[in-house]
């Protein structure tokens, strides 16, 4: 790599974080190496950036990282400005159309507004996965909550073996103003065609005035494929999946088990970029 890289984005689960959804000593030094080197350093996931907010202050990362690309590309937020702006929501009657082809499916509907979960049906597994991220769960009329209402996604809760009869039914119908997607082995969403992290990338670089050839991205899962793709590196883990490994500039010889991302900062990005050292970057934007 001898590029100047500028902005750096990573997927969260089995990208940034290890197994145990932690971020280890390794990955967070690189974070701040990144920032004494003037590179802005965001996080792009399926999850609401207000979940966002609350873990990386549980982390204790909050003055590391610059933004953060939440709902698969559908909201940006900058972690200096407190801008958010989010793009392309969804229709509550597409939501109810959707809902309607599983209504005979084992399946738990979800949307998001901001940091609330509202679900038709909650659990103990349920409950514990939204406290999992800093999420509230509501339960509600879920019908009656979506009709004229304007939400980022449908968020189907599973079980994980269900997963390819989701995905099959999925497959029997089709409107061009959603699309769809695996996130998890027990998660499938659906959001405007126009949504994906390609696209939060794209509008993460406008805002910031970047230029996609100077951002380096790390992802994991098919959700992460337009992200890696759309930047100047798009680099894979070891632990991808084969779509995301064919499509990827750099596939890692390491796992977000051995600290992929640390690794490739350390090895690549930081020793491209020595101009632009400010050692103490953390004490003053700290």
């Amino acid at each position: 790599m001898n590029q100047t890289i500028t902005l750096v984005a990573t997927d969260l689960d089995g990208t940034l974080l290890n197994n145990e959804k932690k971020v280890t000593p390794a990955t967070r030094e690189a974070m701040k190496q990144l920032k004494n080197h003037g590179i802005l350093f965001g996080i792009a996931s399926g999850r609401p950036v207000e979940s966002g907010q609350i873990l990386v202050k549980d982390w204790g990362l909050e003055s590391d990282i610059s933004f953060l690309i939440g709902m698969n590309g559908g909201v940006i937020y900058d972690m200096r400005t407190k801008e958010k702006d989010q793009f392309h929501l969804m229709d509550g009657n597409l939501i109810l159309e959707i809902m309607e082809h599983f209504k005979d499916m084992d399946v738990i509907f979800q949307v998001m507004v901001g940091n609330d979960r509202y679900v038709n049906r909650s659990t103990e597994a349920t409950r514990a996965h939204a406290k999992l991220f800093g999420e509230n769960e509501i339960l509600v009329d879920l019908e009656q909550f979506v009709k004229n209402r304007k939400v980022n996604k449908l968020i189907l809760y599973l079980d994980p073996k269900d997963m390819e009869a989701v995905k099959a039914r999925a497959a029997t119908f089709s409107n061009p103003n959603y699309t769809s997607f695996a996130t998890a082995d027990n998660l499938y969403e659906y959001v405007d065609p126009a949504i994906n992290k390609g696209f939060g990338i794209e509008k993460i670089c406008e805002h910031f005035g970047i230029t996609p050839e100077h951002v380096v991205a790390f992802g994991d899962a098919s959700n992460d494929r337009e992200m890696l793709k759309y930047v100047g590196c798009g680099v894979a883990m070891k632990n991808a999946s084969d779509d995301v490994k064919e499509i990827a500039d750099i596939v890692s010889e390491y796992t977000n088990e051995e600290d992929a991302l640390a690794h490739f900062v350390n090895d690549y990005i930081l020793p491209a970029n020595p101009d632009r050292l400010e050692r103490d970057a953390n004490v003053k934007m700290g």
